[in-house]
C-alpha cells in the first residue's frame, strides 16, 4: 500500500500595515483608553458625589463680601421683640399690624362736668321725696327703703346699660354690645319693680291695689331705665376722655331706676290701706 504524500503549501504571512497606518491606529487606541473615564462621568455625577456644604455667614472662609457686624442692630432687634411679646412669650394683640386702642387716660374733670354730676345726683333724691307726695304714704323712710330695694333687685341687669363701645372714638357698637344693652333695657324694669313692690307690700303695709301697684312700679322703673341710660350717656360725654366717676355715674343711673319704680308704685297703688297708720 502506497503512502500518499500530500505536500502542503505553507500559508503566506498576513500583510503588515504600513508604518503610517500603525501609528494612527496606536494613537486612536491610546486616545480611546485615556478618554473613557472622562466621557462616562458627567458633571452632575461629580456634583452628586461631592458633599453638600452650607455656607455659614459667620464663617470667615465663606466667599463673597460681608457687611460689618453691628452689635447695636442686634440689640435693638432683641429689644423690639422683647417689648412686643408678653412675659410668658406669647404674642400680644398689636403684633399683627393692627393698632390696639390705648386705654383712656384718667384726666381731671372740668368744672362743668363736676357741676353736671352733682346736679344730676340730686335728681333721684328728689324722686324719693316726691314719692311721699303722690301716694298718701308720707313716710320718707318707707319710700327710701323701697327705692333701695328696687336698686338692689335691678343691680345686675342694669350693669348692661352702662356699657360703652371699646372701639377707638367710642362711636361704633359691636353686635354683642348692642345685644347686651338691649338685655339691660328688657330685664332691668321688671326686676327693679319687683324689688320695690315686694318691699312696700311686705315691710310697710299692703297697698290699696296690689296689681295696680306693681304695674305702676313697672312703668316707673321703665321710665327710670330710659332716663338712666340717657343721663349716663350725657355724663360720659362730658367726662371724655377721662374715666373718672364711672362708678358714680352708674350709681346715679341705678338710683334713677329705683326712684322711678317707687314713684310709680306709690302713685298707682294709692299707698297703704286706709285703715293702716301712716305718718
Amino acid at each position: 500500500m502506497s503512502t500518499l504524500l500530500v505536500r502542503t503549501r505553507p500559508a503566506s504571512p498576513m500583510p503588515r500595515p504600513p508604518p503610517r497606518a500603525r501609528f494612527l491606529l496606536s494613537t486612536w487606541l491610546l486616545a480611546l483608553l485615556l478618554g473613557t473615564p472622562s466621557a462616562s462621568a458627567s458633571p452632575g455625577h461629580f456634583a452628586a458625589d461631592a458633599p453638600l456644604r452650607r455656607t455659614d455667614p459667620r464663617d470667615t472662609n465663606a466667599e463673597g463680601p460681608r457687611a460689618p457686624h453691628d452689635p447695636r442692630s442686634a440689640l435693638s432687634l432683641r429689644d423690639d421683640t422683647t417689648s412686643a411679646a408678653s412675659p410668658d412669650g406669647t404674642r400680644l394683640p398689636g403684633m399683627s399690624g393692627v393698632p390696639v386702642p390705648s386705654a383712656p387716660e384718667d384726666l381731671p374733670l372740668s368744672t362743668g362736668a363736676w357741676v353736671a354730676h352733682g346736679g344730676l345726683a340730686l335728681l333721684p333724691l328728689g324722686g324719693v321725696w316726691g314719692a311721699t307726695r303722690v301716694g298718701g304714704d308720707t313716710r320718707l323712710g318707707a319710700t327710701a327703703s323701697e327705692t333701695a330695694a328696687g336698686m338692689l333687685a335691678g343691680y345686675l341687669p342694669s350693669r348692661l346699660l352702662f356699657l360703652r363701645p371699646t372701639t377707638p372714638g367710642g362711636g361704633r357698637w359691636a353686635d354683642l354690645e348692642v345685644a347686651a344693652f338691649g338685655g339691660g333695657l328688657l330685664f332691668t324694669p321688671p326686676l327693679a319693680a319687683l324689688g320695690t313692690w315686694g318691699m312696700g307690700e311686705l315691710a310697710f303695709g299692703r297697698s290699696q291695689d296690689q296689681t295696680d301697684a306693681y304695674l305702676g312700679a313697672l312703668g316707673g322703673a321703665a321710665a327710670g331705665t330710659l332716663l338712666a341710660a340717657a343721663v349716663d350717656g350725657l355724663l360720659s360725654k362730658l367726662a371724655e376722655p377721662s374715666t373718672r366717676l364711672k362708678s358714680a355715674r352708674a350709681l346715679i343711673g341705678l338710683a334713677l331706676i329705683g326712684a322711678g319704680a317707687t314713684l310709680g308704685y306709690q302713685w298707682a297703688g294709692g299707698g297703704p290701706r286706709s285703715n293702716q297708720h301712716t305718718r
